[in-house]
């Protein structure tokens, strides 16, 4: 006897940024097949906005020091490659950080032209000594996946902007497991839970709906 049921979908928020997933009840090995495919999808081809390069004003490239900062621009570049930010603009855009010291430079302290969010204002960017003077400027663009640096890399690009690595994926972490279900007398139906962590630039939901 056929046994139809349409599957729904449920929620089951954790955190802000992580939810967990029910959708039920689906025929016997499709729980596998769908949670496979939708873990490659969250991951790779939902579309985000990263930093591609950078320009450290007395700065010609990454293997050197900023004068009165204690990162040297090494450091630097691994803080920036964790900055969350989302653009709603097409081409790429520019922001900037403009930081005399003494003190700590946040995120906070960059000013993100229209259109563009910076998610994660508390992110430790270096630390300034009195006579410390920090400009730099972050170029932004949108696109999927990971791209390296060398990827990032343009032909005609001028001195002194060096490119970095770019995780545009706004999901962090996809996992997925498949329990058994009941429908009426079967007990084979499959049972999918994915659990979906984000970056602050998205809700779980938003990810899992795109």
């Amino acid at each position: 006897m056929l046994i139809a049921q349409r599957p729904t979908l449920t929620e089951e928020p954790i955190s802000e940024n992580r939810s967990r997933f029910i959708l039920e009840p689906l025929e016997p090995g499709f729980g596998y097949t769908l949670g496979n495919s939708l873990r490659r999808t969250l991951l790779s081809s939902i579309p985000g906005a990263a930093v591609t390069s950078i320009r450290i004003d007395g700065v010609l490239h990454e293997f050197t020091t900023v004068p009165g900062v204690a990162e040297d621009v090494t450091e630097l570049i691994l803080n920036i490659k964790n900055l969350v930010v989302s653009s709603d603009n097409d081409e790429p855009v520019v922001m900037y950080v403009r930081k005399q010291g003494p003190g700590e430079v946040t995120a906070a302290d960059i000013a993100p032209p229209a259109g563009v969010e910076v998610h994660n204002p508390g992110l430790h960017i270096a630390n300034l000594n009195a006579k410390g003077k920090l400009e730099i400027e972050l170029v932004v663009e949108r696109g999927r996946g990971y791209v390296s640096a060398v990827q990032n890399k343009q032909p005609d690009q001028p001195i002194g902007h060096i490119p970095i690595d770019s995780i545009y994926s706004p999901v962090l972490k996809v996992t997925y497991k498949v329990e058994a279900t009941r429908v009426e007398q079967r007990t084979d139906f499959d049972r999918l839970v994915v659990d979906v962590e984000t970056k602050s630039s998205i809700r779980p939901r938003d990810a899992v709906a795109s």
